[in-house]
């Protein structure tokens, strides 16, 4: 049985060569991760780590006229509090209704726990469905649920005919891995089949009548259209700014650009098959989706990194402009692009050379960046990546050729990230949302490595970034203050020893 076929989806752990404890160097953590010996590694010492089902939520809470049914305890709903209004801004800012995402959760008790779960969820599943009339319902089987054997899947397979909602399973146990991205895979598996990714005729497109003398003339302007259709998969992370970059310059080639799968409904997400090429924004975030639809659909699919710089916004347009055969035009375009970009950058390229950086965050994203600030002049003292895995690894042989002596970690741990800090002595830290606030505490200038408000994509994204580091630069009194006032949670001795001390085979 393969992985689509699973009602659980595979974790990351299980499906990719994946690590979240290193420290070395680009090259040697891509061989590492080539041979294997990557799975072995591990620590001695856990500060904190992430939940997984924080991220599935992160994603179905954007998903149009949806509602969501926690099969969990009382807790686990909390921070669908934050969520719900984040993707109530998101949607409002694309035009869609800014409506909260209802929620409702099994609110699991210790009876529950001992006699099981599965009658709750199917009165809470039917309760939704009746009150809030939504389009799509999402079920999040969580961690207790998953321990003590309920068979979530079964209660959403008997309830579907009962329900008018499409009912779509989400299984986010966290204790199964320890790589929050397996999230990702989650949200994708529960799509792929709970939702018809296939157009409706007679809905999605006006029948024609075969003896219209207009009906060839309509057959072959759809078939057209869809030859240049590319449908870009988006994450939470990329905000509406870096989706009007993208999707400008993929405009001017004369393609047509449509958004998956946040921020969409269930009838765009019908539509999905009617496009010419699938392009992943994030070598870690789609490959399980596209994969499928390459299988399923034969859909071809392109992942060709995140267009941050100009070296890898060019190799971007370029990879994707190829399977259209407008390789060419591509370039020219990418040629004025970066004379109106770099005539731009300028005044903030002499500010900001020579200074130096540590980059913290996700894996592809620290990546791409380390080599494109690093191309503007900025020396890069270090690389920290929440996780590896193979889908990085292109990405990581870039980093190898343009910055082999750099050192590289895999580590989302705040204790390692504060030890580097206090070691290398860096001008900024680049780091991953919600993490600011430790590094003020420091007195260290900080920028954030992606802001869904922000554009940080393509050439506008070039000429925002430098302007956010150069703003750090000159506003320096709050964290100067901070950091005399601040203690921090560490004896002075844990700085006297090695960053990654607690690594371990």
């Amino acid at each position: 049985m393969g992985y689509y076929e699973q009602s659980v989806p595979p974790v990351r752990d299980s499906r990719l060569k994946i690590g979240d404890s290193y420290a070395g160097h680009a090259c040697d953590l891509v061989n590492c991760g080539r041979g294997g010996c990557l799975l072995q590694k591990g620590r001695g010492f856990w500060q904190a780590g992430s939940c997984q089902m924080a991220l599935s939520l992160m994603m179905a809470t954007t998903v149009e006229n949806s509602a969501i049914v926690m099969h969990a305890p009382g807790g686990c709903g909390a921070i669908l509090h934050s969520l719900s209004a984040q993707s109530a801004k998101g949607k409002g800012q694309r035009g869609k209704t800014p409506a909260p995402v209802p929620w409702l959760s099994t609110n699991l008790t210790e009876a529950d726990v001992i006699g099981g779960g599965e009658r709750k969820l199917r009165e809470t599943i039917e309760y939704a469905d009746r009150t809030f009339r939504p389009e799509i319902i999402f079920v999040v089987v969580t961690c207790a649920p998953s321990i003590i054997g309920d068979d979530a899947e079964e209660v959403v397979r008997q309830t579907r005919p009962k329900v008018s909602a499409d009912v779509v399973s989400l299984h986010c146990p966290g204790f199964r891995s320890r790589v929050v991205a397996s999230a990702y895979d989650t949200f994708y598996h529960g799509v792929l089949r709970g939702l018809a990714l296939q157009p409706k005729p007679w809905l999605d497109f006006r029948p024609l009548n075969p003896a219209d003398p207009n009906s060839e003339l309509a057959e072959k302007k759809y078939r057209f259209q869809k030859s240049r259709t590319v449908n870009i998969w988006n994450a939470t992370s990329i905000g509406l700014a870096d989706e009007k970059e993208v999707g400008r310059l993929l405009s001017a080639l004369g393609l047509t650009v449509r958004f998956f799968a946040e921020y969409a409904s269930r009838d765009e997400l019908r539509l999905v098959t009617e496009a010419a090429l699938n392009v992943s924004m994030c070598n870690v975030h789609d490959d399980y989706m596209l994969k499928y639809l390459e299988e399923k659909f034969g859909l071809p699919f392109c992942i060709a990194g995140m267009p941050i710089g100009f070296r890898h916004t060019r190799k971007w347009l370029v990879q994707i402009a190829e399977h259209f055969g407008l390789g060419k035009e591509a370039s020219a375009l990418a040629d004025y692009e970066e004379k109106l970009a770099k005539e731009a950058i300028q005044p903030f390229v002499e500010q900001v050379k020579g200074k130096n950086v540590l980059l913290c965050g996700g894996v592809v994203r620290v990546g791409l960046e380390a080599t494109a600030l690093s191309e503007l002049g900025l020396n890069v003292l270090g690389i920290r990546a929440y996780h590896y895995d193979e889908g990085a690894e292109p990405v990581f042989e870039d980093v190898a050729d343009c910055l082999s002596d750099t050192p590289v970690a895999v580590s989302n741990q705040l204790f390692e990230m504060t030890h580097q800090i206090k070691t290398l002595k860096p001008d900024l830290v680049i780091s991953h949302n919600g993490t600011q606030g430790y590094i003020a505490k420091l007195g260290v200038p900080s920028v954030q490595l992606f802001n869904a408000d922000g554009t940080f994509f393509a050439y506008n994204g070039i000429y925002q970034i430098l302007r956010r580091i150069v703003f750090e630069f000159k506003n320096t009194s709050y964290r100067e203050r901070l950091s005399r006032h601040i203690r921090l949670p560490y004896k002075q001795a844990y700085f006297e020893g090695d960053t990654f001390q607690y690594l371990k085979n």
